[in-house]
Protein backbone atom coordinates (compact mmCIF):
# COMPACT_ATOMS: atom_id res chain seq x y z
CA UNK A 1 0.00 0.00 0.00
CA UNK A 2 1.38 3.31 -1.29
CA UNK A 3 1.38 5.92 1.43
CA UNK A 4 0.75 9.25 0.60
CA UNK A 5 2.91 12.80 1.94
CA UNK A 6 2.30 16.34 1.50
CA UNK A 7 4.62 18.69 0.04
CA UNK A 8 5.15 19.74 3.83
CA UNK A 9 6.98 16.13 4.83
CA UNK A 10 10.16 15.36 5.58
CA UNK A 11 12.56 12.90 6.35
CA UNK A 12 14.60 13.44 8.97
CA UNK A 13 18.00 12.13 9.02
CA UNK A 14 19.42 10.76 11.94
CA UNK A 15 22.53 11.51 11.43
CA UNK A 16 24.99 13.84 11.86
CA UNK A 17 27.23 12.72 9.13
CA UNK A 18 27.97 15.95 6.58
CA UNK A 19 28.76 13.79 3.24
CA UNK A 20 25.00 12.51 4.07
CA UNK A 21 23.50 15.60 4.25
CA UNK A 22 25.32 16.34 1.13
CA UNK A 23 24.32 14.02 -1.07
CA UNK A 24 20.33 14.17 -0.09
CA UNK A 25 20.73 17.76 -1.01
CA UNK A 26 22.54 16.85 -4.25
CA UNK A 27 19.51 14.88 -4.99
CA UNK A 28 16.77 18.15 -3.76
CA UNK A 29 15.31 15.83 -1.18
CA UNK A 30 13.66 17.68 1.81
CA UNK A 31 15.02 16.50 5.30
CA UNK A 32 16.10 18.04 8.25
CA UNK A 33 18.70 16.44 10.84
CA UNK A 34 18.18 14.96 13.91
CA UNK A 35 21.58 13.19 14.74
CA UNK A 36 20.50 9.94 17.04
CA UNK A 37 22.15 9.80 20.57
CA UNK A 38 22.90 6.17 20.15
CA UNK A 39 26.46 5.06 21.63
CA UNK A 40 27.81 2.01 18.87
CA UNK A 41 28.71 -1.02 20.76
CA UNK A 42 30.17 -4.09 18.28
CA UNK A 43 29.54 -7.52 19.20
CA UNK A 44 31.04 -10.59 17.88
CA UNK A 45 28.40 -10.81 15.07
CA UNK A 46 29.06 -10.49 11.56
CA UNK A 47 30.11 -7.37 10.15
CA UNK A 48 27.30 -7.07 7.83
CA UNK A 49 24.71 -8.50 10.61
CA UNK A 50 26.07 -5.31 12.77
CA UNK A 51 25.80 -2.64 10.80
CA UNK A 52 22.05 -3.32 9.93
CA UNK A 53 21.57 -3.37 13.89
CA UNK A 54 23.44 -0.15 14.24
CA UNK A 55 21.52 1.76 11.58
CA UNK A 56 18.40 0.43 12.81
CA UNK A 57 19.13 1.57 16.34
CA UNK A 58 20.07 4.88 15.74
CA UNK A 59 16.45 5.18 14.55
CA UNK A 60 14.72 3.28 17.30
CA UNK A 61 16.85 6.00 19.75
CA UNK A 62 15.12 8.80 18.01
CA UNK A 63 12.26 7.71 18.43
CA UNK A 64 12.57 6.57 22.11
CA UNK A 65 13.76 10.25 22.75
CA UNK A 66 10.64 11.75 22.02
CA UNK A 67 7.00 10.71 20.95
CA UNK A 68 7.01 14.09 18.54
CA UNK A 69 8.90 11.87 16.12
CA UNK A 70 6.12 9.02 16.18
CA UNK A 71 4.48 9.73 12.56
CA UNK A 72 8.24 10.85 10.84
CA UNK A 73 9.77 9.25 8.26
CA UNK A 74 13.27 8.61 9.30
CA UNK A 75 16.08 7.84 7.77
CA UNK A 76 19.31 5.70 9.77
CA UNK A 77 22.69 4.93 8.46
CA UNK A 78 25.80 3.29 9.33
CA UNK A 79 28.87 2.81 7.55
CA UNK A 80 31.57 0.31 8.80
CA UNK A 81 35.05 -1.11 6.59
CA UNK A 82 35.32 -5.22 6.64
CA UNK A 83 38.85 -5.97 6.61
CA UNK A 84 39.51 -9.89 7.11
CA UNK A 85 35.80 -10.73 8.72
CA UNK A 86 36.36 -7.72 11.26
CA UNK A 87 34.78 -4.23 11.44
CA UNK A 88 37.05 -1.34 10.48
CA UNK A 89 35.52 1.86 12.22
CA UNK A 90 36.59 5.24 12.82
CA UNK A 91 40.38 6.41 14.00
CA UNK A 92 40.15 7.54 17.58
CA UNK A 93 43.93 9.31 16.98
CA UNK A 94 46.79 9.75 13.77
CA UNK A 95 48.27 6.83 15.19
CA UNK A 96 45.41 4.40 14.69
CA UNK A 97 44.71 5.65 11.37
CA UNK A 98 47.86 5.32 10.48
CA UNK A 99 47.71 1.27 10.96
CA UNK A 100 44.34 1.24 9.25
CA UNK A 101 46.35 2.78 6.22
CA UNK A 102 49.13 0.39 6.38
CA UNK A 103 46.58 -3.01 7.19
CA UNK A 104 44.24 -1.61 3.68
CA UNK A 105 47.90 -1.01 1.30
CA UNK A 106 47.75 -3.48 -1.14
CA UNK A 107 44.70 -4.79 -0.21
CA UNK A 108 41.18 -5.17 -0.53
CA UNK A 109 38.43 -4.26 1.64
CA UNK A 110 34.54 -4.04 1.68
CA UNK A 111 32.77 -1.41 2.55
CA UNK A 112 29.45 -1.33 3.94
CA UNK A 113 26.55 0.81 4.12
CA UNK A 114 23.18 -0.21 6.50
CA UNK A 115 20.39 1.88 5.96
CA UNK A 116 16.96 1.96 8.14
CA UNK A 117 13.72 3.47 6.51
CA UNK A 118 11.26 4.16 9.25
CA UNK A 119 7.85 4.82 7.94
CA UNK A 120 6.00 6.51 10.57
CA UNK A 121 2.83 6.56 8.37
CA UNK A 122 2.48 2.66 8.96
CA UNK A 123 5.21 1.87 11.92
CA UNK A 124 7.24 -0.22 9.60
CA UNK A 125 11.08 -0.73 9.14
CA UNK A 126 12.61 -0.83 5.77
CA UNK A 127 16.24 -2.29 6.24
CA UNK A 128 18.82 -2.87 3.80
CA UNK A 129 22.50 -2.72 3.12
CA UNK A 130 25.27 -2.04 0.01
CA UNK A 131 28.70 -3.84 -0.38
CA UNK A 132 31.38 -2.10 -1.97
CA UNK A 133 34.94 -3.40 -2.58
CA UNK A 134 38.03 -0.80 -2.30
CA UNK A 135 41.51 -1.72 -3.13
CA UNK A 136 44.50 0.37 -2.46
CA UNK A 137 47.88 0.82 -4.11
CA UNK A 138 50.61 -0.39 -2.30
CA UNK A 139 51.30 2.85 -0.45
CA UNK A 140 54.69 4.45 0.78
CA UNK A 141 55.69 5.36 4.54
CA UNK A 142 55.85 8.94 2.80
CA UNK A 143 52.47 8.43 1.26
CA UNK A 144 50.86 7.82 4.32
CA UNK A 145 52.48 10.21 5.93
CA UNK A 146 51.21 12.59 3.56
CA UNK A 147 47.55 11.97 4.15
CA UNK A 148 47.46 11.77 8.21
CA UNK A 149 48.91 15.20 7.94
CA UNK A 150 45.38 16.13 5.70
CA UNK A 151 43.99 15.59 8.54
CA UNK A 152 40.95 14.04 6.60
CA UNK A 153 41.32 10.58 8.50
CA UNK A 154 39.73 12.48 11.36
CA UNK A 155 35.72 11.27 11.71
CA UNK A 156 36.13 8.88 8.81
CA UNK A 157 35.65 5.14 8.27
CA UNK A 158 38.89 3.28 8.00
CA UNK A 159 40.82 6.68 8.06
CA UNK A 160 39.64 8.03 4.60
CA UNK A 161 37.45 9.99 2.70
CA UNK A 162 37.40 8.43 -1.60
CA UNK A 163 35.99 11.82 -2.22
CA UNK A 164 38.26 14.24 -1.31
CA UNK A 165 42.30 13.38 -1.53
CA UNK A 166 41.99 9.97 -0.26
CA UNK A 167 41.18 8.86 -4.18
CA UNK A 168 44.71 9.14 -4.51
CA UNK A 169 45.10 6.38 -2.00
CA UNK A 170 42.85 4.35 -3.93
CA UNK A 171 43.50 2.03 -7.23
CA UNK A 172 39.71 0.95 -7.84
CA UNK A 173 36.49 0.45 -6.63
CA UNK A 174 33.94 -2.71 -7.38
CA UNK A 175 30.55 -1.25 -6.29
CA UNK A 176 28.95 2.22 -5.61
CA UNK A 177 30.88 5.35 -5.04
CA UNK A 178 28.08 6.45 -2.72
CA UNK A 179 28.46 3.79 -0.69
CA UNK A 180 31.63 4.43 0.14
CA UNK A 181 30.83 7.84 1.07
CA UNK A 182 28.49 6.53 3.35
CA UNK A 183 24.89 6.92 1.33
CA UNK A 184 24.19 4.75 -1.43
CA UNK A 185 21.77 6.71 -3.04
CA UNK A 186 20.30 4.10 -5.97
CA UNK A 187 19.78 1.96 -2.99
CA UNK A 188 17.91 4.66 -0.83
CA UNK A 189 15.91 5.61 -3.86
CA UNK A 190 14.84 1.97 -4.13
CA UNK A 191 13.58 1.64 -0.87
CA UNK A 192 11.88 5.21 -0.57
CA UNK A 193 10.12 4.24 -4.04
CA UNK A 194 9.08 0.32 -1.94
CA UNK A 195 7.42 1.99 0.66
CA UNK A 196 5.29 4.52 -1.83
CA UNK A 197 6.90 7.39 -0.50
CA UNK A 198 7.03 10.42 -2.10
CA UNK A 199 10.92 12.04 -1.23
CA UNK A 200 12.67 12.84 -4.10
CA UNK A 201 10.99 16.12 -6.01
CA UNK A 202 12.27 17.84 -9.65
Amino acid sequence: MCSELSDMDKLILASGSPRRKEILEKFSILFTVKPSSYIEVFTDESPEKQVLNLARNKVLSLLESDTVFDGSIILGADTCIDLDGKIIGKPRGPEEAEKMLNSFSGRTHKVITALALYNGKNGTFCLKKRITAVTFADLSTREIEWYLNTEEWDGAAGGYRIQEKGSLLITGINGSWYNVMGLPIRLFYGMVASQGLTLFRT
